[in-house]
């Protein structure tokens, strides 16, 4: 029998990190057979001729490098990896970039990585190592569009709660490093590894595919914009791209590898209910839409069950916030985590902990959050508003007050988000 089910799921969670990262990933789908790795069932011709080059992007990408590295038979001749945190010790050329919004350092990445994959040949060997994040962390945007509207136009997308399809979707057409567009500048032999952060593994959404051809048409396009209503929010100049935009033609086809995804660490978090003797039901790509109404949706679903105890409802994807003009501090993690709240104060036996694969939800700098009954009556007691926090978008500084925030630092991987919903 569980006595401290906030302990259980804060270990749970960590131990459930632990089991998707590259390393772990790696051990499931690659093996050599005599002198050959394979992914799975499938040869990877990585012997170059001339020089064997390691690269990557997103938040994940020097930890995949690394792993990768046992299952190499020679050094590589050259490195470049582009990420949000300055790196551990890591024998790759590391260089930073900016996120969620792209900046600076993101638009310097982006002519480096350019400049690096433009110089290989046909003798030259790419491993390319691709995770969430990327669309930021590396950018060059198309001719008539500077990077100040590049920022303009990802905090709009942002604060008014586009999903990340329909983000790198448009990011894609205002941009020289994604869609594709490294793949047609690339002479050498080249395998990308991906790790997903995105419901349904599309490789073209995935760090905006800047080595996969895009499936973003005009006419896609056009709907989000009118969805949303962009057309007067966005900068002139982006809109007269986004309207004038044909999808490029796309020739060289790069191998891609997924290596992991949303449904590994909801896998992980049932292998670990199953071994506590707790009865786990899988919701997979169930996150989605605001954050808010998906946590207004487990707590009733948590409510409501009926069923044998102790049980774990395990959900995964990514939800969206929708800001006001003047947002607190928070992530949808941690404002899902808030919205079950209210409906959690009867119901002492249930526990619900809400977070980020990669450790980093939102601004703030905590992974998500955990809650029960408890937490409602430490909040009651400090005069904390639910209601108000949630409206004002300030779900850090609430957790915080109310000690319910998890904090795990960069996790060093990247498959979305999870919800463990716990009645013991």
């Amino acid at each position: 029998m569980l006595t401290d089910t906030k302990k259980f799921l804060i270990k749970a969670f960590k131990s459930i990190i632990s089991d998707v990262q590259a390393e772990s990933l790696y051990k499931k789908t690659l093996h050599r057979f005599e002198d050959t790795l394979y992914f799975r069932n499938t040869p990877l011709n990585i012997e170059p001729k001339g020089k064997l080059v390691l690269a990557g992007s997103g938040k994940a990408s020097i930890a995949m490098g690394q792993a990768f590295l046992p299952y190499l038979s020679r050094h590589s001749d050259d490195s470049l990896f582009i990420s949000p945190f300055k790196a551990p010790e890591t024998p790759f050329r590391v260089i930073p970039g900016d996120h969620p919004v792209p900046g600076k350092n993101s638009l310097k990445a982006g002519r480096i990585m350019r400049s690096l994959i433009g110089s290989l040949n046909e003798d030259d060997v790419l491993l390319y190592f691709l995770s969430g994040g990327s669309s930021s962390l590396m950018e060059m945007p198309v001719g008539g569009v500077n990077m100040a509207e590049i920022q303009e136009t990802t905090h709009a997308c942002l604060a008014r709660g586009l999903s990340i399809y329909e983000i790198n979707t448009l990011r894609t057409a205002l941009s020289k490093v994604k869609a594709g567009q490294l793949a047609r500048i690339c002479k050498a032999t080249c395998h990308v590894f991906v790790l997903s952060d995105v419901i349904g593994n599309d490789l073209s959404i995935i760090g905006s595919g800047p080595f996969y051809p895009t499936k973003a048409t005009p006419e896609t396009i056009a709907k989000i914009i009118d969805k949303y209503e962009l057309e007067n929010i966005l900068p002139s100049n982006v809109i007269k791209i986004l309207s004038s935009y044909v999808m490029p033609e796309y020739q060289n086809q790069i191998p891609h590898y997924l290596i992991g995804s949303n449904m590994d660490l909801l896998q992980a978090a049932e292998t670990i209910c199953v071994d506590h003797g707790i009865k786990p039901l899988i919701f997979p790509e169930s996150l989605f839409g605001e954050a808010k109404q998906a946590g207004k949706m487990i707590a009733d679903m948590l409510k409501l069950y009926t069923g044998d105890k102790p049980v774990c409802m395990i959900f995964g994807g990514e939800t969206t916030v929708t800001l006001n003009d003047q947002p607190g501090l928070g992530g949808r993690a941690q404002e899902l985590a808030l919205a079950t709240l209210s409906d959690l104060k009867d119901n002492p036996n249930i526990t619900v902990l809400s977070a980020g694969s990669d450790g980093m939800d939102g601004v703030g700098g905590a992974a998500g959050a955990i809650v029960s009954a408890e937490t409602y009556q430490k909040a009651q007691s400090s005069g904390l508003s639910i209601e108000e926090y949630l409206k004002n978008h300030d779900s850090y500084h609430f957790h915080k007050q109310c000690d319910s925030l998890i904090r795990t630092g960069y996790s060093g991987t990247n498959v979305g988000d999870m919800v463990l919903g716990l009645i013991s």
